[in-house]
């Protein structure tokens, strides 16, 4: 494939995110699913439904509804967790790398106007509060200025959204517990039962339409999630789908359908006791000085969290999607988005916003269809991605146009649109069917799809694999650093060991050091290099760095194996969503310099090499290792900093579990391994009570033992791991 820029398909934002990239947690992940969630314009649903049925009805309908959506969208996130693709790139597979900018764009231009209706609404409460307080009565105002605001914010990149998220996502809880209590006292002082309401006129398709309708408001990121999973954390070489998506699953599961439920039960009970479905606006007519300041506040908070995530994200990944061949950069499609929400003037289309909803969920339910027929059933999880990047590739099908993919979603919106208040229960397996059987009668025949026509075969696969992708002439938007700068720190001339290792093999002995403070690991570490007659790193790590970087060593220390975690870095600095999401801190480049020189000092010579994330780093070039992690009792190790430091038993203790908690917070926050966790090591050394020349005669005696029965690695497809190299919990 050529590295050109005159490449049209491709820019530095949509190419996959390496794992060496995704910096977002399941935490993280959640934080940013109960900011989307808690949505102003969800409590009219409640309000809607219980005209016709109980609140038992209206909790229900709202939740097996959000419950089907969090089931899709858990679904769809592994295309983001296994390729670390975006929801646009995905769909030039179904849909051909011109014929996705129909249903991409249409998607972004629908995100865009929910950031609209967001912002409107965002903005009514801020003007109410500064009429009150200050007599200053302009919403247009405030809708301009907030618009800008979450722009801004979301012009920065995931990480800001992220660390906004864990701001906002406890804040929004307890205000929304609050709003709760205030609407429910309301009814007890109305005489109102809440558990016993029976509508005078209870209607038999309610719950339906309900469902429906809840539904339709998510029907987008159940289609469009990848944005966001293509930067989550996950296990590498986790193929149980599970466990290799527990940062993607559980976190939506959780969020989603409890928190819709609970929104959807105050719009209810709002609508009860006063006739007005908006709970601020009830609460508003009451309330006045801190209890106003408390509403704006969640309201904000609300509408912010939202719009950055779930309305300006999306479009801006489509729109930088369809504006490749013009190099459009993520802020400028940020910027379009947000000039869209405000353009369509959304205060008219709020007034018909199940109108809206219906029409909406209808052509997004076909699209949902469309993806999981053609990822799951057809291609079983295989995708030839670099292919999705070239003009003549096996996605151009028709002139850049998979009539099967656009013939599927007109016909699932059509057959939506039939019932718009049950469109997702046509609509979907409409799109799913009509799909399926045009791609194996017609297009499988004439367009052979190479993830299909091998077999399944596993290079196809990424991070399941531990195959990242990583497209030729963007390298440093996958986080792979082309530095042939050779390393002469350390003579290898010197040493003579790892010989029979390498002839058995095929390649260099590796061996990786973790360890507990204090547990004698770096000098085990030492004593076998010394057995093994192999280099050893550890320190000399800090001046090739140093060195590197050309900064004193003592600024590198500093910086070494600390993870950032600074507010004011992730909210000012500049960024892009998928390959570049936030200029690097002096962390982030010493990361990037030590595992580049990692790499080059693995394939310069049999070594060891102690810390530095070296296990990971290493796996994810695909360089064979032994990898070992050093344990002693917490006693034993308190003695030991005790003397070292010269600390009191209490000092020693407390410093050990800073430094252990600091490297686990480093290996969490640079990989996708955790700390001390046995299955990433293939030995785990105890070192309490027990001699270390000992130890590290069994070491070398085990090392020594497996050279001979090591088969030399086969052949492999590019970006695939070697096979017969043992995996990281291979030998344990």
């Amino acid at each position: 494939m050529a590295a050109s820029e005159n490449n049209t398909l491709v820019s530095a934002d949509i190419v996959p995110v390496t794992s060496r990239r995704r910096t977002l947690s399941g935490i993280g992940f959640a934080n940013i699913w109960i900011g989307m969630a808690i949505v102003i314009s969800v409590f009219s649903f409640g309000a809607s439904g219980i005209g016709g049925m109980g609140i038992v009805g209206v909790v229900t309908a709202t939740f097996v509804a959000n419950l089907v959506i969090a089931v899709i969208a858990s679904l769809t996130g592994d295309i983001g967790v296994e390729h670390g693709l975006s929801f646009a790139t995905y769909l030039r597979a179904p849909f051909g790398l011109t014929g996705v900018h129909l249903p991409a764009v249409a998607r972004g231009v629908v995100a865009s106007c929910w950031f609209g209706i967001n912002t409107y609404i965002g903005a009514l409460a801020i003007n109410y509060f500064t009429l009150s307080l200050f007599g200053i009565d302009n919403w247009f105002l405030w809708f301009i200025v907030f618009a800008v605001v979450q722009v801004v914010n979301t012009m920065l990149g995931i990480s800001a959204i992220d660390k906004f998220a864990s701001l906002a996502a406890p804040c929004i809880i307890i205000i929304t517990c609050w709003m709760f209590y205030r609407v429910n006292d309301l009814a007890t002082l109305n005489n109102i039962n809440i558990l016993g309401y029976v509508p005078p006129q209870p209607s038999d398709s309610i719950w339906l339409i309900t469902m429906c309708a809840n539904m339709g408001m998510w029907a987008a990121l159940a289609c469009d999630i990848p944005n966001m999973t293509r930067s989550l954390k996950c296990p590498v070489g986790e193929r149980n789908w599970l466990k290799r998506n527990v940062n993607n699953w559980i976190p939506q599961f959780l969020t989603l359908p409890i928190i819709e439920s609970f929104i959807a039960a105050i719009g209810a009970i709002s609508y009860l006791t006063t006739g007005n479905w908006n709970p601020v606006e009830v609460i508003q007519q009451q309330a006045e000085g801190s209890t106003l300041l408390i509403l704006l506040v969640m309201v904000i908070l609300a509408q912010w969290s939202t719009n950055t995530a779930a309305n300006l994200v999306p479009p801006a990944i489509c729109f930088t999607n369809a504006g490749a061949r013009w190099k459009l950069s993520y802020k400028a499609a940020v910027v379009i988005a947000g000039l869209i929400g405000v353009c369509v003037m959304p205060w008219r289309i709020l007034d018909q916003l199940f109108v809206y909803l219906g029409y909406f969920g209808s052509f997004l339910s076909s699209l949902a269809g469309i993806m999981l027929c053609d990822y799951y059933v057809l291609r079983h999880r295989r995708l030839n991605v670099k292919e999705l990047y070239e003009a003549h590739g096996q996605y151009r099908y028709h002139g850049g146009f998979n009539l099967c993919g656009i013939i599927a979603w007109l016909a699932g919106t059509f057959a939506a649109n039939l019932s718009p208040e049950y469109g997702y229960f046509f609509g979907f397996p409409v799109g799913f069917a009509v799909y399926f059987a045009l791609m194996k009668a017609w297009y499988l025949q004439r367009f052979p799809q190479q993830e299909i026509v091998s077999g399944y075969d596993e290079q196809y696969l990424g991070v399941s694999v531990g195959n990242d992708w990583v497209i030729p002439g963007y390298e440093d938007a996958a986080g792979v650093v082309l530095n042939e700068t050779p390393i002469d720190a350390i003579d290898v001339s010197m040493y003579h060991g790892g010989a029979a290792y390498e002839a058995a093999t095929g390649h260099n002995l590796i061996i990786t050091f973790g360890r507990q403070y204090g547990s004698h690991g770096r000098k085990l570490a030492g004593i076998l290099a010394q057995k093994l007659d192999i280099p050893y790193y550890d320190e000399d790590m800090i001046k090739l760095a140093s060195k590197e970087l050309n900064v004193d060593e003592s600024v590198v220390r500093e910086e070494n194996e600390t993870a950032t975690n600074d507010l004011v870095h992730a909210l000012t600095a500049g960024g892009m969503f998928a390959a570049k999401e936030y200029e690097a801190s002096k962390s982030d480049v010493m990361f990037e310099v030590q595992s580049q020189i990692v790499r080059d000092l693995a394939r310069k010579s049999s070594c060891i090499i102690v810390g530095r994330c070296a296990n990971y780093v290493l796996d994810q070039a695909h360089v064979p290792t032994i990898d070992i992690f050093v344990v002693a009792n917490l006693e034993d190790r308190i003695k030991t900093v005790m003397a070292r430091n010269h600390l009191s038993s209490d000092e020693a203790e407390a410093y050990i579990n800073k430094m252990d908690k600091r490297r686990g917070a480093y290996i969490n926050y640079y990989t996708a391994y955790a700390w001390g966790n046995p299955q990433y090591y293939d030995i785990c050394v105890n070192t309490s009570h027990k001699n270390l020349n000992d130890l590290a005669d069994h070491l070398a005696s085990y090392i020594n033992s497996i050279a001979p029965q090591t088969a030399a690695p086969a052949e492999v497809s590019e970006g695939m791991a070697p096979g017969g190299v043992p995996s990281p919990a291979g030998l344990a």
